[in-house]
């Protein structure tokens, strides 16, 4: 292996390292090949989650001072790379087949996939302006990171659903413009680099005849502006069809990761890894079908979300597991139209008693509820915390009323639905106190 094979192969470990610890694993899928067609490496990491696909390319090339050099023999080099993997995947006539390092090689399913995310990360040192974003020859938006951007964003946004809310209102608000981000101290900015950055930004105002943007700061600057705002863009990025503007921004990470609000939203987020955890040991140690299928769902939902979802449980089960041997406690709620049924049972109890009790728990609140949840959720474990059980309903399908019937009479046999717990705590993202 030559010293720039090496680099490379550590720069994409790098990346692969980060992406599976944020994403989990099980959807990433680094240096994949097309298995039954020509065997080439697609790109360096796909992650495929439900019906989105992230297209993931990194060069780890040395920065020797030239920026259009370091720019071809990495950005614009791996924005075709992601043109030619996307035109494989979802253009080609043919069935492609890729492999995930644990599993047989699989049907890449392109009909599945609504949502395409393509991402350059390069690892050049040094770096003091690159661009903010990229176009592939078709125009579609590359989103490009260096190296402390990709490690800083995924390490705040670390769910699917909060990333790609985030890489979705970038491309809308940047889509019409070009963008440049400078991520280095102003004194850390020689006259060469200067005089580089002068004749890109004249290259690039030619090139599209756009608006160019300048960004002091970091790309996880612009992310505290994101956060900070309802999860919005700059409004000036709007203001004017042509021409410049500068987005001073510096230090803005900084404070933003000062702030009381955000200190006790990093402090109240920590339980919410409880979803997370309950996904990698619960659902993928021994996957099938089903499970899998709950594991996506759970990890469907937002860091705030898993916060609720955690809080939720552990309130429940706080509240209930002193009581009596032979009680069932119960807890039932709803969550962006999914149902939640928390239910912890005697410790002495046996399986064929514990199975038949929570799917009559699954069906019965479906009844009881009249059917407004769309899918239904059950997490239930002893007293003691020591085996957790659960269930998943994809889509709830009303019951015959002969069912019905059967269903409820076998619950309240159990004296259900006389002292359920409704409860559910208010939260808010950023608390201040």
């Amino acid at each position: 292996m030559t010293p720039q094979t090496n680099k490379g192969k550590q720069g994409e470990d790098f990346i692969i390292k980060i992406a599976s610890k944020t994403f989990l694993k099980y959807w990433c899928y680094p240096n994949p090949k097309d298995e039954n067609g020509d065997n080439k490496e697609i790109c360096d990491l796909l992650i495929l989650f439900n019906d989105t696909l992230l297209i993931i390319c990194v060069k780890n090339y040395e920065f020797k001072g030239t920026y259009n050099k370091y720019f071809k023999k990495t950005i614009n080099k791996d924005i075709k790379q992601i043109a030619g993997a996307e035109r494989k995947l979802l253009d080609s006539n043919r069935t492609i087949f890729i492999k995930h390092p644990d599993r047989e090689p699989e049907e890449f399913t392109r009909s599945a996939i609504k949502y395409v995310f393509r991402i350059v990360v390069h690892l050049g040192e040094n770096v003091r302006f690159y661009p903010l974003f990229g176009r592939t020859n078709r125009d579609y938006f590359v989103h490009i990171f260096d190296k402390d951007t990709f490690e800083t964003i995924l390490s705040e946004l670390d769910t699917i659903p909060d990333f790609i809310e985030y890489l979705d209102k970038k491309e809308n608000a940047f889509k019409d413009t070009s963008a440049i981000i400078l991520p280095k101290d102003e004194y850390d900015f020689d006259p060469i680099a200067g005089q580089q950055l002068q004749e890109y930004s004249d290259l690039k105002l030619l090139e599209r005849k756009q608006k160019l943007i300048f960004i002091s700061g970091t790309e996880y600057d612009l992310l505290a502006h994101f956060l900070l705002h309802d999860r919005t863009m700059p409004e000036q990025i709007d203001s004017e069809k042509l021409g410049w503007a500068v987005f001073l921004i510096d230090g803005a990470w900084v404070d933003f990761n000062k702030r009381k609000e955000v200190l006790l939203k990093k402090s109240r987020d920590k339980m919410s890894y409880f979803v997370d955890e309950f996904v990698k040991n619960e659902l993928l140690v021994n996957p099938n079908e089903g499970r899998i299928e709950l594991a996506k769902e759970l990890l469907s939902f937002s860091r705030f979300d898993r916060r609720v979802i955690s809080k939720s449980f552990f309130t429940f089960y706080y509240s209930n597991k002193n009581r009596s041997s032979t009680s069932i406690s119960r807890r039932y709620w709803k969550l962006n139209n999914v149902g939640f049924v928390f239910v912890l049972y005697p410790t002495n109890w046996l399986d064929l008693s514990i199975n038949t009790i929570l799917d009559l728990a699954l069906k019965s609140f479906c009844i009881f509820d009249n059917y407004q949840a769309k899918k239904m959720i059950l997490i239930a474990n002893k007293d003691d915390l020591t085996q957790f059980r659960f269930g998943y309903v994809d889509s709830v399908v009303q019951f015959s009323k002969k069912e019905e019937r059967e269903i409820m009479k076998d619950a309240k046999k159990l004296g259900w639905f006389s002292d359920i717990d409704f409860s559910h705590d208010n939260e808010v993202e950023y608390p201040d106190n």
